[in-house]
């Protein structure tokens, strides 16, 4: 008799949109998992590109370019396609790639990250740089609306000049909030899978104080230590968090937890 795959029966809420999750889910159902993707964010355009296209006229100016998600990747060729700007420019830029994801996003747009810092936040950016040294220079950070200050802050405090106009914006979806609550309340997942304290925030808002009942024996998987440091904030237990902050290590881990 052929080996049960080990998430086999199991199954798991995606908390971000199916398209931006694919790969996540594929390595799940490969595992023998089941995904169910109601997401709790929504990646949506800037209120304005006007501050993003008015940086990328002088893109040749710049001396690092800092991405920290697939999401400001795609927003930046968005907008050099759209005002008709060289991507040959980013050859002579040193660009930092946050993690590996983001990294693949870059390649896909022929652009091959200078660094991948092994610290997959913003504290490894920081870090990274400070050795690289910044003083002195442009840097350009393409960002989401709502972003923890300590890039900005720390670089320029380094003696580096800091631009970092909103590439895009994560709101609060609608008509997720029934689906999970129904979800939750039948008892047909065994774990939630978040991918940013966004992702964990957002979820906390639509469910508010039935949280906590609703999730009764649901586990909560965090994939990095920011996004668990969330979690617990709100007063929740985080199950599982790999090492690696990827999603491809939280299913590994995941993997390990139910063998």
């Amino acid at each position: 008799m052929a080996e049960q795959l080990p998430l086999a029966g199991k199954r798991f809420l995606v908390t971000r949109p199916q398209t931006q999750a694919a790969d996540f889910v594929s390595l799940l159902e490969q595992q023998g998992g089941e995904a169910i993707c109601i997401p709790t964010i929504e990646i949506v355009p800037s209120e304005s590109y006007a501050p993003l296209d008015f940086v990328l006229r002088d893109l040749d100016e710049f001396d690092i370019l800092i991405l920290t998600s697939a999401n400001g990747v795609e927003a930046l060729f968005e907008r050099m396609l759209e005002t008709n700007q060289y991507v040959g420019t980013l050859t002579d830029i040193f660009v930092v790639a946050v993690g590996p994801k983001t990294a693949k996003a870059l390649e896909q747009n022929c652009i091959r990250p200078n660094l991948i810092p092994a610290d997959h936040r913003a504290e490894g950016i920081v870090a990274e740089l400070l050795k690289y040294g910044v003083k002195g220079k442009r840097i350009l950070y393409p960002r989401a609306e709502i972003v923890r200050p300590l890039i900005i802050d720390s670089l320029q405090g380094a003696g580096g000049e800091v631009i970092a106009p909103v590439a895009y914006r994560t709101v609060m979806p609608t008509g997720s909030e029934d689906e999970i609550r129904n979800v939750l309340e039948a008892g047909e997942v065994d774990a939630i899978c978040f991918s940013s304290s966004s992702t964990f925030k957002n979820l906390s808002t639509m469910l508010g104080d039935d949280l906590r009942q609703l999730l009764g024996d649901t586990k909560l998987f965090s994939i990095g230590p920011q996004t668990s440091a969330t979690i617990r904030e709100y007063g929740f237990q985080v199950d599982l968090e790999p090492v690696s902050w990827t999603l491809d290590a939280l299913v590994d881990v995941m993997v390990e937890y139910y063998s």
